[in-house]
């Protein structure tokens, strides 16, 4: 989904919507439709972010804006779903 937010923002050239915001509302939409771990959504919510904030900064200078905050938040992402995963309770099956 980032890769065709990126695309389509590069496509018509705008450079100032976040890429993060699609990703965002769905990963917002599955979390609270399906999941709802509480605690272990917050421990992901706190340890992608800042993922997302360093990269990003770290990731400008040598690229474009865009493709900077792309790699940045697929980065976090993974962080924060590695995160959750770890942290959410397993379901016993019957």
């Amino acid at each position: 989904m980032l890769a065709i937010t990126w695309a389509v923002l590069e496509l018509i050239g705008e450079r100032h919507v976040p890429v993060v915001a699609p990703m965002m509302v769905v990963l917002t939409r599955w979390f609270y439709n399906r999941h709802r771990h509480w605690g272990a959504g917050l421990v992901a919510a706190v340890s992608g972010s800042p993922v997302v904030f360093v990269l990003d900064d770290r990731l400008r200078p040598p690229m474009e804006r865009l493709l900077a905050d792309a790699t940045a938040t697929a980065v976090g992402l993974v962080v924060a779903m590695v995160v959750f995963t770890v942290c959410s309770p397993m379901r016993r099956r019957a």
